[in-house]
């Protein structure tokens, strides 16, 4: 494993949330890490992940299991830190590995930096709150990914003084230009096209939507159709539910097969594509005993298409939206402030490209990587 530059600064990344891996947090760890990468000597540490095809700043685990993930990002972050002098931090990419961070930053004199999500802070096992969740507060430094995720972070006793709030970033360029035939590429010619994109939780409240809100939307906007990428989260630690199926149950018992699209997972250029074809989209989510929803980076990712959201305001959404500016915010669970919201957007053209081109300029200027590691640059700079 090779850092690409040994002159530079290094920083030894070891996360268990890492592409092919789906879901909002392994989509930041990467994008994080590549980006990192050009001014950084970065050396990643992750799970085992079958024919990911890596390039060699990458290494993982040998065979599957967390056992095995920690016990060889322990070996190779210890080969790593002795070898390399450089390395002046080692970055967690979740709540789950601050043991391990602090552990290895500890011995070798070295900062220790974790990156918190808002589900990893929370996550209501006793035996990984001892284990895990208290190390924060022995860290150099906890980064969050929105306010909400932060105060879940000091209600955990870490220090305010080590405790940034540094949202996600998005490549903006990526979504450049309009991709004029994206809804004809999909087969949505003449749809008004509502769409869900991501891991399908339980908290993402997607069955109680289709269910709550659709019916209605589809009497006042016979052409609209929900578009929804993903599937059950069957690689998480934490979620487990069967909501396709239960989606699926929603959907046969309202008639609503001919109004949305199980499109499956969508990834590169076919995922960029849909968010072109789509009119908005829409994250329904709901209040979770034991889940959050730390800042919706899909919202980001719409935002960048010049695409306007309807989402609930619960958890970090509010930081990744301005509303009635780049999008809708209402109460969870509001679905008639919902459904008029979504009718009132999927009505009004010249509504939808307002909100979209001030999405798009906000997720540019204040989201975007450049900037983004701009903050990570000063906080690094700051523990060396």
């Amino acid at each position: 494993m090779t850092s690409g530059a040994s002159h530079r600064t290094g920083i030894v990344v070891v996360t268990w949330n890492f592409p092919p891996r789906r879901g909002g947090m392994e989509t930041l760890i990467y994008g994080l890490c590549r980006n990192l990468k050009k001014k950084y000597g970065v050396s990643v540490i992750t799970a085992y992940a079958p024919s990911a095809g890596d390039e060699d700043w990458i290494c993982r685990a040998p065979r599957p299991g967390l056992v095995r993930f920690f016990v060889c990002a322990g070996w190779r972050a210890l080969r790593v830190l002795s070898a390399r002098r450089e390395v002046k931090i080692v970055l967690g990419g979740s709540a789950l590995v601050a043991p391990l961070v602090v552990f290895l930053a500890k011995a070798f004199g070295r900062k220790a930096a974790v990156l918190v999500h808002g589900s990893d802070v929370i996550y209501p096992n006793w035996l990984y709150q001892q284990l895990c969740v208290q190390w924060l507060r022995k860290c150099d430094h906890v980064i969050a990914n929105s306010r909400y995720t932060a105060e879940l972070a000091r209600a955990k006793q870490v220090p305010p003084m080590a405790l940034s709030v540094i949202p996600p970033g998005i490549d903006t360029s990526a979504y450049q230009g309009c991709l004029k035939g994206a809804k004809h590429s999909f087969g949505l010619d003449g749809k008004r096209v509502i769409l869900c994109a991501g891991r399908l939780a339980g908290r993402k409240g997607i069955p109680e939507f289709v269910e709550k809100c659709l019916p209605k939307i589809v009497a006042e906007v016979p052409e609209a159709c929900l578009v929804i990428v993903g599937g059950n989260p069957k690689d998480s630690l934490i979620h487990r539910e069967d909501v396709l199926g239960r989606l699926n149950a929603v959907i046969q018992r309202y008639g609503l097969e001919p109004h949305v699209r199980l499109a499956g997972w969508l990834e590169g250029d076919d995922l960029i594509r849909m968010y072109h074809a789509c009119d908005l989209i829409v994250l329904p989510v709901l209040p979770a005993k034991n889940d959050v929803e730390g800042f919706g980076i899909v919202l980001l990712e719409a935002a960048a298409a010049r695409k306007p959201c309807v989402a609930t305001r619960l958890g970090g959404i509010p930081d990744a939206v301005e509303h009635e500016k780049s999008g809708i915010l209402v109460d969870p669970a509001d679905y008639e402030e919902m459904t008029r919201s979504i009718v009132r957007l999927l009505r009004d053209d010249e509504l939808r490209r307002t909100m979209g081109e001030f999405a798009r300029a906000r997720a540019a200027q204040g989201f975007g990587w450049e900037t983004i590691i701009k903050r990570y640059e000063g906080l690094f700079d700051s523990l060396r």
